[in-house]
């Protein structure tokens, strides 16, 4: 079922604009169809309009297209981008602009309207189906895992500009309020069984913001006892409830393998496997691979990150590729001074030293990781 939308068609070629809305006007579900040649102007209208759907052209040069983009996307998921050229690069940067679709130039009619449609008729589940769940996860405790999942969200947020959301699944111990010096005044306890099937609005009331930034964190349960009385089933739920909100959502949690632990690996979209550079840690690390690989996992979903990386290690990377059986994804360097400062002041490593090898690192890590979650939309788009 279409609910009644109004398109804002953002071109600044007047006639493609026109050929859109004579495509477009005459739908039974489209109560107008608006022309802007200036699209700061179009975006005054988007974000007070109920219900918009946005074509908008990048064939040109526009000034400020990034900023005019990264607010609409704040206003509506329902975003059609356009343009004469359609290499990939066009395509990746419509998709980091929030595009739904891309549409070449010129548009068809059929195209159009399909694409119209479904956005018309698109659910929340839809609207979140690029939305994934980065889970960092170690079976060995003391790897680092914790200050590598808060870092990676908060420089996801600064990047993306997109929603993310930090949840702490160390059900029993977690320590992602500590880290960050917050009391939150909910956990993912009360989330789970009192706000799990809110709207939005309410939803999201159970997170703390991240000053001000589009981070939202969830934290552990209050009491180690209420771990206990949550169930694989409720993580599938919560799952689903956090990918109808955010667009990035980072999971910490325990290194033990128990059915809450597996179900969480289960539905993660991407596991970062975390692991650091010694014999031990290592070895563990192919026992975990391997419980990895019975579970037959899709490709690339596992994604070796080596922690505390230093170049003069008597083990290389490539001796570790060669014993796990696997490609490091990414390497963080050691600098345990920059990472206690800031767990001693509750805060990221960006705000403490964000030109430090630590902090550029992660500011690239997060910009690696939206890449390649884009780069694999586009590979399926192509398909």
């Amino acid at each position: 079922m279409q609910n009644i939308s109004t398109i804002f068609v953002l071109d600044k070629n007047e006639q493609s604009g026109e050929i859109i809305k004579s495509f477009t006007e005459n739908l039974e579900f489209i109560n107008e169809v608006k022309l802007y040649e200036d699209y700061q102007k179009g975006y005054e209208d988007i974000k007070q309009a109920s219900n918009p759907i946005v074509i908008m052209d990048i064939s040109e040069d526009i000034p400020d297209l990034h900023k005019i983009a990264e607010n609409i996307k704040l206003c509506t998921a329902k975003i059609i981008i356009t343009s004469i050229n359609y290499s990939t690069n066009t395509i990746i940067q419509a998709l980091r602009m929030g595009a739904k679709e891309f549409l070449p130039k010129p548009v068809l009619k059929d195209d159009l309207i399909r694409v119209i449609t479904m956005l018309a008729s698109i659910s929340p589940e839809d609207e979140n189906s690029q939305s994934k769940i980065i889970t960092v996860y170690s079976n060995k405790g003391g790897i680092g895992k914790t200050t590598i999942a808060i870092n990676l969200a908060a420089e996801l947020a600064k990047v993306t500009k997109d929603k993310v959301a930090l949840v702490d699944l160390n059900l029993q111990l977690g320590d992602i309020s500590t880290f960050l010096n917050l009391n939150p005044p909910f956990d993912v306890n009360y989330v789970i069984k009192h706000l799990i099937d809110k709207d939005e609005e309410l939803f999201i009331k159970g997170f703390e913001k991240y000053k001000d930034t589009s981070l939202y964190i969830l934290s552990d349960p209050s009491y180690i006892e209420q771990s206990g009385s949550i169930t694989p089933q409720q993580i599938t739920e919560l799952f689903k409830a956090l990918k109808k909100v955010f667009t990035y959502i980072v999971i910490d949690m325990s290194s033990s393998i128990d059915p809450i632990s597996l179900k969480i690996l289960d539905d993660s979209d991407w596991i970062l496997f975390t692991t650091i550079v010694n014999i031990p840690a290592i070895r563990n690390a192919q026992r975990c691979l391997n419980l990895f690989r019975s579970r037959i996992y899709p490709a690339q979903k596992v994604k070796i990150v080596i922690n505390r990386y230093m170049e003069n290690d008597e083990i290389n990377i490539e001796d570790i590729e060669n014993t796990l059986g696997e490609t490091v994804y990414w390497k963080i360097p050691n600098n345990y001074f920059t990472i206690m400062e800031a767990i001693n002041r509750g805060t990221s490593i960006a705000e403490i030293n964000p030109d430090s090898n630590i902090g550029s690192n992660f500011r690239d890590f997060a910009a690696k990781v939206s890449d390649d979650i884009i780069e694999q939309a586009v590979i399926q788009y192509r398909v």
